[in-house]
This record gives C-alpha cells, sequence and structure tokens, in this order.
C-alpha cells in the first residue's frame, strides 16, 4: 500500500466532483513523496490570471471538462505555474534577476502559459478546440518553452517590446549553442522543459543588455537542464 500511494503522489491526480459538477473533473501535482535531503529551489509564485480565477483555485488545482482532462493528462501537460522552481544557479543568474527587475523559473514538464488557461474553462469556451490543437503541436515541434509575463503599470507597447527583445536574444544565444532556433533542440542534446521570466519592471529591463540576458540564461538553461537526447 505503502509503494503504490509514493508512486501515485508523482501523477496528476483526477478527481470526480460531486454529481451537481459531474461533468467537471480537477487536475493537481500532489506534493512529491519525502525522503530525499537534496535542498529544492523555491517555488515559482502561482499566478492565476483574472480570467481563469474562477475555474482555478488558490493552490492551482484546475476546474475543466473531463475532455480537457483528458487531454492535458495525455500529453503530460502541466496547468499550475506554482509547481514551478525559482531558477537562479549560480552568481551570475542572481544578479540578472536583480539588474532586470525579473523573476526565473523552470520546470522540466510542459506548463499551460497562464493566460493560455482561459480556454479550459469549464463553462466551454471558443478557443478551447484550437488551444488544444496548437499546444498538441508545440509538444512535438519544441521541447524548450519559454513564457513570458510582465506586471507593472507601463505600456502595453512597452511590455511587449521588452518582452520580444528578451526572448530574442535568448533564442539567438541558444541557436549560437547549437539549438535548433526556438526548439530548445540540438545535434545531441535538449533541454526540455518551461522556462518562465517574470518581468516585475519592464522599464528597468529595458533599459539593460538584452544580449547579456540571453548569454547568461541560455548558458545556465544549458550546463543545468539540458540532456542528452535519446
Amino acid at each position: 500500500m505503502a509503494t503504490a500511494h509514493a508512486a501515485s503522489s508523482l501523477a496528476p491526480v483526477l478527481r470526480v466532483l460531486p454529481p451537481a459538477q459531474r461533468r467537471f473533473a480537477s487536475t493537481a501535482l500532489r506534493p512529491r513523496p519525502r525522503g530525499t535531503t537534496a535542498k529544492r529551489p523555491a517555488p515559482a509564485r502561482r499566478f492565476i490570471p483574472e480570467a481563469a480565477e474562477r475555474f482555478i483555485g488558490p493552490k492551482g488545482q484546475l476546474l475543466t471538462t473531463r475532455e480537457n482532462v483528458d487531454f492535458i493528462v495525455a500529453n503530460d501537460l502541466e496547468p499550475d505555474n506554482g509547481t514551478m522552481a525559482r531558477f537562479t544557479p549560480g552568481p551570475e543568474m542572481k544578479r540578472i534577476a536583480a539588474d532586470f527587475g525579473v523573476a526565473l523559473a523552470f520546470s522540466p514538464r510542459h506548463v499551460i502559459h497562464p493566460f493560455d488557461l482561459r480556454a479550459f474553462d469549464p463553462r466551454g469556451h471558443p478557443l478551447a478546440a484550437m488551444k488544444r490543437a496548437q499546444l498538441a503541436r508545440k509538444i512535438h515541434e519544441d521541447s524548450l518553452w519559454i513564457i513570458m509575463t510582465s506586471a507593472g503599470g507601463v505600456s502595453a507597447v512597452v511590455r511587449s517590446m521588452t518582452q520580444n527583445k528578451l526572448v530574442k536574444e535568448l533564442h539567438l544565444a541558444l541557436e549560437a549553442m547549437g539549438y535548433r532556433s526556438g526548439t530548445g533542440r540540438g545535434p545531441t542534446k535538449e533541454i526540455r522543459g518551461t522556462f518562465w521570466v517574470t518581468i516585475f519592471d519592464p522599464v528597468k529591463a529595458a533599459g539593460q543588455s538584452a544580449e547579456r540576458f540571453g548569454k547568461t540564461v541560455a548558458a545556465a538553461l544549458d550546463q543545468e537542464c539540458s540532456r542528452r537526447r535519446s
């Protein structure tokens, strides 16, 4: 019994809700079993967009249709960005986080973009089918997913330009290291998972060297998160 419990705690748990909500289901990850002494990085601060607050619990549990649950589980997707770990290995990455005013996180799993969660509304959403198709294609095409989100009271133009500059330089740096553009895949190794950048001060980040950001982060991802391709 103990072995079965430990094994099940590593996988998404499906739970059928009360009869009044029986056409819905909930997805969540249980905490990993205890027993390891290695210090794990602190979890990322969970971000639940306003459009998804009605069907995502405070601990990241997603209330959605059975069809969506089946899709998420079949493709080993993670809807809860709060399961990601903060990613600042080494002093240089800590300086990047401080100088750019950003929080960095990584997960070895593919995490659904926070703003894509609206498509998983249990009441239905006009973009649900299209979003599932896009995610299914992305799983096969890209090993590394990059999420950029911004906070702060600046214009949408400033936020968008800053995000685009940083992600462009990160892709260029990874490509220079031998990874195929935008995919996280190289000839002999790959970076599989999701890298999340939260920009708290887009104006501050815009005043820093995007090239420095790209090269430093790419080197850290390559060193800490890459694995040999099978």
